[in-house]
């Protein structure tokens, strides 16, 4: 579970870019005024001596600072040179493109529409990152739309239309989530409250201008945007259906050739009920590892308590559907009325929290339903670490050294299992990223008193766990760690996220793909790390209830994969994890241009274990 809390997810996921940057910026103590050369003191709110003005130039200032440190020889001076011929800028990391969809929020909100709309085309045309090609859907729609209400040349909502109809079918649903979710000015208002709450910085400050100008313009117009969106989706839907995948998948319930395997989730918790028959039993009686600094949380599931399940796990496809881009389903539609109640900052952080819980109690079980599906052969060990799922135990907060250090303490603890018990597949749909991290410390304005002593510590924890994760795989070198990409649309290297950007002969990393075959509007990507992708969106599987739901992510593409790689192992006990990893890339399916990778070939990568096999003397 990649910790971004669910219902910031869905209110940014349109434009296909975290607007959670690396910014930095002091709270200042004297505040100039554009335009007007006077000087103001700060009054005890920092945000209050900030009026659009002020934040469009900070951003403006620190975008092109951010860009620099991620790649010193992109120069975004040159930006409207490349805007008038994107063919002569350079290829854009996810860095660089981020920090220019942050200008292009900045152009919209200082009124410089044909700015921001040229910086949209030249991420789509120049990004290294082939999902954003479709990026910036929301923002174009938005500025296309007070384009056309200024210039009266086509009417609105055809003009609106036209950016949609430019998106594969495909990726349309993603690309109006957001229009569907606001509906009411009080929920812009609840996280510009939020928001005040926080530090200033370059991501704080990007957030205050989206819900005033993005999601303003969406709530004040949004029977215009919907009648675009019905009027593509009826075209979409008038055309033949594009064609399924076919995921092959081989269920070894009645192989005579395959041999018991040891197999290990770790995650936010698995229920030891629905998997008693294949759950591993120690000597000591322990069926794994159990972490968790509530004393009362000892089970193998977070318990959120029985009103939480009963009121907010109806939600959980739901919110994935959204995720997924599909906001007219039912399920979905559930899930943006419940939005609606959150009115303001103290109602949307308690309706996160049960979000959050909710997923932290359903979502190593789902997980586990998928590694071992097809797979009798499979002896589960449960590794719950309550810090997995980190927006429960770290809200609104970082982890102290303390902390810390029963983090590594929990790793060691699971190593040691590991190695004892020969536990040769551990799949971790789990991840730590800087920029959440630094999101929820600059909630402790006691603690912080500007956002470079942010970002110093944020960059310290993560160094912590890096180390961590970077020592159980040199310390476990037989077991094949399966690693979930994540979930934010972004090269796993350039952002070093944990642990999906760790290179490790036993290591990987395993992005997502739709029902298509083309990468999933969400997954992570690097080509020389993210080189094997699997099914990850809609994926049916069980929850500790007992019911079957359907979730998306790259959570529940990487049991997929760990699924063949245990398959191959239960066929193939002499296996090591780099002849996993060979052969499961080698037997991939190419993915179609413009992505890159292959796709897990079940019957191919199993097929090819067995002829690999030594043949038995006679």
């Amino acid at each position: 579970m990649h910790p971004t809390r669910l219902v910031t997810i869905l209110s940014i996921l349109t434009l296909s870019t975290c607007l959670t940057a690396c910014g930095s910026s002091e709270p200042p103590e004297v505040v100039h005024v554009a335009g007007t050369g006077s000087e103001t003191v700060a009054p005890s709110n920092p945000w209050d001596a900030l009026d659009d003005v002020a934040l469009v130039a900070l951003v403006r200032e620190q975008a092109v600072a951010r860009a620099h440190e991620a790649e010193p020889d992109v120069d975004l001076s040159q930006r409207a040179a490349w805007i008038a011929a994107p063919d002569s800028a350079p290829e854009l990391g996810d860095r660089v493109t981020e920090q220019l969809f942050n200008l292009a929020i900045a152009d919209l909100a200082a009124g410089d529409l044909p700015s921001a709309m040229g910086t949209v085309r030249l991420v789509r045309a120049r990004a290294r990152n082939r999902n954003n090609s479709f990026a910036g859907t929301s923002l174009l729609a938005i500025s296309t739309r007070m384009s056309a209400a200024s210039t009266s040349t086509v009417a609105p909502a055809d003009a609106v239309a036209t950016v949609f109809r430019e998106l594969p079918r495909a990726r349309f649903g993603a690309a109006t989530v957001l229009f569907q979710i606001y509906q009411d000015q009080t929920q812009a208002d609840a996280i510009i409250e939020q928001t005040r709450e926080q530090l200033v910085s370059l991501d704080t400050a990007i957030t205050m201008l989206f819900a005033r100008h993005l999601l303003g313009d969406v709530i004040a117009n949004r029977a215009l945007y919907l009648e675009a969106i019905a009027a593509v989706r009826a075209e979409n839907d008038a055309r033949p259906a594009d064609p399924n995948y076919a995921f092959g998948t081989v269920d070894l319930t009645r192989a005579r050739d395959a041999t018991e395997v040891m197999v290990a989730v770790w995650d936010t918790g698995v229920s030891d009920t629905l998997f008693a028959d294949q759950l591993f039993t120690a000597p000591d009686g322990s069926h794994g590892v159990i972490s968790d600094p509530v004393a009362a949380q000892t089970g193998t599931t977070f318990d959120p308590g029985e009103s939480v399940i009963t009121e907010y796990s109806p939600f959980l496809r739901g919110a994935m559907d959204l995720r997924a881009g599909m906001a007219s389903t039912e399920a979905a539609q559930r899930v943006l009325t419940l939005m609606r109640s959150a009115t303001d900052a103290a109602s949307l952080d308690v309706l996160e929290g049960h979000l959050d819980e909710v997923g932290e109690w359903a979502h190593g079980t789902h997980v586990a339903g998928i590694l071992l599906n097809g797979l009798p052969q499979g002896r589960l060990s449960i590794f719950r670490s309550a810090w997995a799922g980190e927006s429960r135990v770290y809200h609104h907060r970082g982890p102290t050294d303390a902390e810390l250090d029963a983090e590594r303490a929990n790793v060691e603890a699971i190593a040691a299992f590991i190695n004892t018990h020969h536990v040769r597949v551990v799949n971790a749909s789990l991840g730590f990223t800087q920029d959440y991290l630094e999101a929820e410390l600059r909630h402790e304005s006691s603690v912080y008193s500007n956002d470079d002593e942010v970002r110093a510590r944020a960059a310290a924890v993560q160094a912590r766990r890096r180390a961590n994760w970077a020592w159980i795989f040199e310390a476990c070198p037989e077991t094949l760690f399966v690693v979930a990409a994540g979930n934010s649309n972004r090269d796993v290297v350039e952002y070093q996220d944990v642990s999906a950007s760790i290179e490790a002969p036993n290591v990987l990393v395993v992005g997502a793909v739709d029902r298509f075959g083309n990468w999933a509007t969400f997954t992570n990507s690097n080509p020389a790390l993210v080189r094997l992708f699997d099914f990850g969106v809609e994926v049916d599987s069980v929850i500790p209830s007992g019911e079957h739901v359907p979730l998306s992510g790259t959570s529940m593409a990487s049991p997929n994969a760990a699924n063949l790689a245990a398959k191959m192992i239960s066929v193939n006990a002499l296996l090591t994890p780099p002849q996993v990893i060979e052969m499961m890339l080698a037997t991939g399916d190419a993915i179609a241009a413009p992505f890159n990778g292959v796709i897990a070939n079940e019957t191919a990568a199993l097929a090819r274990v067995r002829r690999a096999r030594p043949r038995a003397r006679r």
